[in-house]
């Protein structure tokens, strides 16, 4: 008689390091494909217990027979089927944390038959997981299945299992699920739970030096060491996702559940067992499994799969890496700490005894976790058998040669690096879009729109302001670009002499943000159009677009290719009725920025005001694809130049810059890939930027190096005046850095797709959100004893980042972050005092900052060298910063956001 389909649903938790992780086992058991078919089936199904100890549920029963058959006839088969249910099928329940065990902790194993099962089968499992190109073909686990269902032989006494490991797309896995229910083939499902990755984080703090990526002992490494430290930081994410040795102990686990198991073979699922190879490894399991609990089983690589079916079934070389079998009783587990790519494998070889020449022991670099001790089943090993491994899809990685095995490992940890970046990335593209604005907060600013139509004072004296600045600079801009005009009436094009003088990126920057700003808040679209011209000017070498009559389609630059313009009222683009052309022609296919530009300035609220301007429809969709692609070439020249790769590895506030200008740009140019791993990786700076205190050496050592470097012509003593200077300076600079961090929170937040960097807490305790409250504690503290030029001064540069702080807290749950008692402790002080002193620096509709930007970028150089020298080289410093758009401060930031 054959025993029925058994349906079994499983749950289990695991745990790596210090990160808890469930994993949900649905082990789903079949009728073997080499039994005889019956008419009628009997179905159990044994759900789990959810959480500890329940009662015995009796399995539901159902027999299936003719309308024809008798009453008694069926009465009889009932009984029949009972006797058979309860007098020969074993069956097990999972019930997790359970006390009351007794073969393994994690594991209640309940038997229906009073009489102890005879342990004389060998369960094979097959651990299926994802595939990881380049280290596999794409598709090549699925081939390969397929393989192992087509043409491995059944053997005798052997339960075979396929265990489907964290398998991350849910469409590979249907198919998988699909196929081997079609072989009628048991299995065991450990499902990925994208809630559980979601909360892993990677592992930043354990190198030896803080902000160890940007090191030169990073940069001195070669490049496969440095895919290693690389690969080090993903541990606890390729751990859950990659669950290499956690698949290997859940089918070790599972198959000790089973009462009739005596010999557990956790292989990899591209593990293929040949007739001779198989009855060789039975034949010395029989011989010597009294007294051996571990049997290592080595391994050959195949080339080509087909060569199994030439039926020359011989013992083939095994140099490769071996598998290993456990007796039922054996007690030794893999390292659920080592990840794969990291001697998963090999360590417990090591500890068996198997691999002594590999020297495993002796140590590598500080921040891997260490090898375990010897077993003490050290020796209790035999070698027994082969196993083939099926081809991987690269030739030349599967051959036997020391090249092919340093590129397997070279592969393999390309491999992993990219399928957990595309894994997070596709979770990340479920909510984030790049046209979402970056710096500002639409929200708010739709709300400060509203309160300034309802004559909210305050609002609308601070939207005042910036229109009759508007005005200025549209004035001004308008008279330069007129020229431009004028040129396209004629045949030839622009003169020569027409082109417009090039402009610093800072202050074109400043002067489209105000402009845009200016069309948001008023609804002026000339301050848009004007805008738009000077992205055009300067970005896409296209001619500024006359002011056009909103009804007059008629007004254009002459061009051939749109004769047919009457048409643009009609279909889709109706009703925009043309605002601007479908096309402005470009004067020269010369870039007037430079690449230069960008190591100067932040440009993360230009981007924005390009978005927006995208929005109100004053720049064409054409003309925000070509930006983007400009964007693009900028960011290529930021990440991959000698000079980005130096600006990378500066300790002051030019390398939060540097990652301020990447993850903007990355986000403006739809790289999500990029910008997840510059918002992660940024954190390593933390504890290299910030002491426990708030205090930033790095920063204090630049600004007193740039301090000598200014005034190494003027000499002079140590008087009040180079104090004063150095404290004007030093207040400048630190402020300066904390605004970039600020700003680069507040991108982060708004994107919502990477880890809040707010209240991130270094190795040594440094957090940003302390010293920028550490910072503004310390100046509000010694305001009353300044003179009112100083205190006006302090308040001038201290206010934007007070009131962009306090918008800082209101976004980021410190609550809800793992980190210690009194870290949390210090963080909840910080919030209080923000909401308590953040008026300290003035109200935050005070133009502040707006007005000492104005005289910083007017004050002249004769005004400058009337005063004294130490005080001219600070005003100097300032007035370039100011020029060079490094200030940190958006123009008109109160109008962008409101804390809540």
């Amino acid at each position: 008689m054959l025993p029925p389909f058994l349906n079994h649903d499983a749950a289990s938790s695991r745990s790596a390091l210090n990160t808890t992780v469930s994993s949900s086992i649905n082990p789903k058991h079949r009728k073997s494909s080499h039994a005889n078919q019956q008419p009628e089936m009997l179905s159990l199904d044994l759900g789990p217990s959810p959480r500890g100890y329940q009662k015995d549920r009796k399995p539901k029963k159902s027999l299936y027979s003719s309308s024809q058959q008798s009453k008694w006839l069926k009465l009889f088969l009932i009984v029949v089927g009972l006797l058979f249910v309860f007098g020969y099928i074993p069956f097990f329940r999972f019930v997790r944390n359970t006390p009351d065990y007794k073969t393994h902790p994690s594991w209640n194993i309940k038997e229906s038959s009073p009489q102890p099962a005879v342990r004389d089968k060998i369960i094979l499992y097959r651990i299926i997981g994802n595939d990881l190109p380049p280290r596999h073909k794409e598709g090549q686990t699925l081939s390969n299945l397929q393989f192992i269902l087509d043409h491995e032989p059944s053997f005798p006494d052997t339960h075979k299992i396929f265990l489907l490991n964290r398998i991350i797309d849910p469409v590979n896995e249907a198919t998988i699920i699909r196929l081997l229910d079609s072989y009628n083939m048991e299995y065991i499902r450990v499902p990925f739970v994208q809630q559980e990755y979601e909360k892993l984080d990677f592992q930043l703090e354990k190198f030896p030096d803080a902000d160890f990526l940007h090191s030169d002992d990073y940069r001195r490494f070669s490049k496969v060491s440095k895919l290693r430290a690389l690969d080090f930081t993903y541990h606890v994410k390729n751990l859950y996702a990659m669950n290499n040795n956690g698949g290997r102990n859940t089918a070790i686990e599972h198959g000790r559940t089973l009462p009739y198991a005596k010999w557990i073979m956790p292989f990899d699922g591209n593990c293929y067992l040949s007739h001779n190879g198989f009855e060789e490894i039975r034949s010395q399991l029989d011989k010597h499994g009294r007294d051996t609990k571990y049997f290592v089983v080595p391994m050959t690589r195949l080339l080509n799969n087909s060569v199994l079916l030439n039926n020359l079934d011989e013992r083939p070389k095994t140099p490769e890496e071996p598998q290993i079998i456990f007796r039922y009783d054996a007690t030794e587990e893999y390292n659920l700490n080592m990840r794969y790519g990291r001697r998963s494998k090999l360590e417990l070889l090591w500890r068996l005894g198997a691999l002594e020449n590999r020297r495993l022991n002796r140590p590598t670099v500080p921040w891997e976790p260490t090898e375990r001790p010897y077993s003490k089943d050290k020796g209790n090993f035999k070698n027994i058998g082969w196993v083939f491994r099926l081809f991987s899809g690269n030739p030349s990685q599967e051959e036997n040669k020391k090249e092919a095995s340093s590129i397997r490992a070279f592969n393999r940890l390309m491999a992993i690096q990219s399928s957990l970046d595309s894994l997070d990335e596709s979770i990340a593209r479920k909510s984030f879009h790049h046209d979402k604005l970056f710096l500002y907060d639409e929200k708010p600013m739709n709300q400060v729109r509203y309160d300034h139509w309802t004559k909210n004072y305050e609002i609308r004296s601070a939207i005042e302001t910036l229109q009759r600045k508007a005005e200025v600079i549209l004035d001004e801009s308008q008279r330069r670009l007129a020229p431009m005009s004028s040129a396209t009436d004629k045949e030839d094009g622009l003169p020569f002499d027409a082109v417009p003088e090039k402009d610093e990126l800072g202050p074109l920057s400043q002067n489209v943000t105000i402009l845009t700003m200016a069309n948001y808040f008023t609804g002026e679209e000339k301050f848009g159009r004007g805008a738009a011209n000077l992205i055009r000017v300067h970005f896409l070498n296209e001619y500024a677009v006359e002011d056009e009559d909103e009804y007059n389609s008629a007004r254009r630059i002459p061009d051939d290719s749109h004769l047919l313009d009457f048409l643009s009222d009609q279909g889709y683009y109706f009703p925009s009725l043309s605002r601007i052309s479908h096309v402005v022609p470009k004067y020269s296919n010369n870039r007037i920025l430079n690449t230069s530009d960008l190591t100067k300035t932040d440009i993360s609220s230009l981007l924005d005001c390009i978005r927006m301007l995208r929005h109100m429809q004053a720049l064409t969709h054409k003309e925000y694809i070509d930006l983007q692609a400009i964007t693009a070439e900028f960011l290529e020249y930021l990440v991959t130049s000698p000079t980005g790769i130096h600006l990378a590895q500066m300790t002051d506030h030019r390398g939060v810059l540097y990652d301020l200008q990447v993850t903007a740009m990355a986000a403006f140019t739809d790289d999500v890939r990029l910008f997840l791993r510059v918002a992660n990786r940024c954190r390593m700076r933390i504890g290299k930027q910030f002491r426990q205190d708030g205090s930033q050496p790095y920063e204090e050592s630049s600004t007193r190096g740039r301090l000598l470097a200014s005034t190494s012509i003027g000499g002079g003593g140590a008087g009040d005046g180079d104090r004063q200077m150095e404290w004007r300076a030093m207040l400048h600079y630190e402020t300066l850095n904390l605004q970039y961090w600020t700003l680069l929170t507040r991108g982060i937040q708004n994107a919502g797709i990477a880890k809040d960097i707010w209240h991130y807490t270094a190795a040594n305790q440094g957090q940003i959100s302390h010293s920028v409250v550490a910072h503004l504690k310390k100046h509000s503290d010694a305001l009353p004893q300044l003179n009112a030029g100083d205190a006006a001064f302090v308040k001038s540069r201290l206010q934007p980042l007070a009131y962009m702080a306090q918008e800082a807290f209101s976004h980021s749950h410190y609550e809800h972050v793992d980190i210690d008692e009194r870290v949390r402790d210090r963080t909840e002080a910080d919030r209080i005092w923000m909401m308590q002193h953040v008026s300290d620096f003035g109200e935050r509709w005070d133009l502040l900052g707006q007005e000492q930007e104005d005289f910083d970028r007017q004050d002249s150089l004769q005004q400058q060298q009337q005063q004294q020298q130490q005080q001219q080289d600070i005003a100097k410093l300032m007035h370039d910063d100011a020029v060079k758009g490094r200030l940190g401060i958006p123009p008109f930031w109160m109008l962008t956001s409101t804390s809540s």
